[in-house]
């Protein structure tokens, strides 16, 4: 593994989900901008108001939305997403955004994760003990990607979750 791969950064939003099945969505991108347009799709503007009836519940039912900052390889951030996203007494879902853009730093030191590269972590044990993440159950063993990815039940599925919009998909 090249010192050039293992140095990159991302913004790692983990929406993970307990219950019957447990399983991880992992959305790993470069800019903060794309975490902005993953939170509008999931929490907002989806065109299937069944998905954003079930980021709703699933945020009021205690599940994670984690941003973890990735900066030359190593975890050097964490913001709990769910303290942007505010439900009014009539149902209607808005995000704090400039608290969100005060939390979340609009760019991360280091080269940025691009398509078609895993995100390789130097030190996941230290890096995120004492957390929530899957990362540390996940990794190395099945690595995360740019782009989207879903892990249940101890499977990585390399291919796109098909219910949100991706903020940065690969050029043709």
């Amino acid at each position: 593994m090249s010192d050039d791969l293992r140095g990159r950064s991302a913004y790692v939003l983990e929406k993970t989900y307990s219950g019957q099945m447990d399983w991880s969505l992992f959305f790993v991108y470069s800019r903060r901008e794309h975490i902005r347009a993953l939170l509008q799709d999931m929490f907002v503007d989806n065109p299937d108001p069944d998905v954003v009836d079930g980021q709703i519940s699933s945020h009021d039912g205690g599940e994670t939305a984690d941003l973890w900052l990735i900066e030359h390889g190593r975890r050097t951030g964490h913001v709990d997403l769910r303290r942007f996203i505010q439900e009014s007494a009539e149902g209607e879902i808005t995000i704090d955004w400039p608290a969100f853009d005060a939390a979340v730093p609009a760019a991360l030191a280091g080269p940025p994760l691009r398509h078609g590269e895993e995100l390789q972590l130097r030190d996941v044990r230290a890096d995120f003990q004492n957390t929530t993440s899957e990362l540390l159950t996940i990794y190395p063993d099945d690595p995360v990607s740019y782009g989207m990815q879903v892990w249940v039940e101890g499977d990585m599925s390399g291919q796109p979750y098909e219910v949100f919009t991706d903020p940065d998909p690969k050029p043709a």
